[in-house]
């Protein structure tokens, strides 16, 4: 087990209007977006007072990375970018508890 929690950020339906209404749209099905969904370790967590501290520092970081992955022109992105904006736009999946099955070292890209 490592001392970290994780969360899956699934993209919900204005994220996917926000694609279409690109310059150059991404004509795709939710399915197709969420089909290999980046899993984002946190700093462990006991409770849902603790999860919801911790996703208060990362969110932010991992909306606009879930925008960059899609489109990189910042001016693009929608302009409010709140936490009530973020779960609006995606259904998050927290685990408290993560395996590493690997054995091997962990190494940060």
């Amino acid at each position: 087990m490592v001392n970290r929690g994780l969360v899956l950020v699934i993209a919900k339906e204005p994220f996917r209007e926000w694609l279409n209404s690109l310059p150059d749209p991404c004509d795709m099905t939710l399915e197709e977006i969420n089909e290999d969904s980046t899993a984002y370790l946190l700093p462990e967590f006991e409770d849902d007072k603790q999860r919801d501290r911790v996703l208060g520092k990362f969110y932010e970081m991992i909306f606009e990375e879930k925008l960059a992955d899609w489109w990189t022109r910042e001016e693009d992105w929608p302009r409010k970018r709140d936490l009530r904006t973020f779960k609006k736009w995606f259904d998050l999946q927290f685990h408290s508890v993560v395996e590493d099955l690997a054995g091997g070292l962990l190494v940060d890209d």
